[in-house]
């Protein structure tokens, strides 16, 4: 008698649609992070398992925002403030970026990467805008370009980076 348990993953992955229907931007970047953190690695680790099978369900919405990523279509002010200069952003931007830009795991995303976590530090761990607005005046444009680039490398899955 064989007692062998076949055993199927289904793994679904979802987002809500982000993308305000009015104005066509996105009001958070949840897709684009994901899709280069989570999403390709969870199906790319099963190249070193050929006799695992596994099925991966992505729902419409998800696969239309990924596209518009993927195309540069998106429009999505985290991704425009990425590609900023850092000596031309606005006091403005450089609010958005010490509120958004530490949006990921402290310990897992942001400690690893020493200059980030430093950078944390100097931000404070209050997110409110009073203590945003005092600790702007002690960033320098070198301090903003590391966040824009420690961000977005914070956000690439660690195996991605080991390859």
């Amino acid at each position: 008698m064989d007692n062998r348990l076949n055993i199927a993953f289904y793994w679904h992955m979802h987002q809500p649609l982000y993308k305000d229907p009015f104005s066509g931007e996105y009001i958070l970047p949840w897709v684009m992070l994901h899709a280069t953190k989570d999403y390709y690695d969870m199906a790319a680790i099963l190249d070193e398992f050929p006799d695992i099978h596994q099925t991966f369900n992505l729902v419409p919405s998800l696969i239309d925002q990924m596209q518009d990523y993927a195309s540069g279509t998106a429009k999505d002010k985290l991704v425009d403030i990425t590609r900023k200069r850092a000596d031309t952003l606005t006091l403005e931007d450089k609010m958005f970026i010490l509120e958004r830009f530490f949006q990921a795991n402290w310990h897992y995303m942001i400690k690893p990467l020493e200059r980030f976590w430093e950078l944390l530090l100097k931000r404070g761990f209050s997110g409110s805008k009073n203590d945003l607005a005092s600790s702007v005046r002690y960033f320098s444009d070198q301090d903003f370009l590391d966040l824009q680039v420690l961000f977005n490398l914070a956000w690439i899955d660690p195996q991605t980076l080991k390859e």
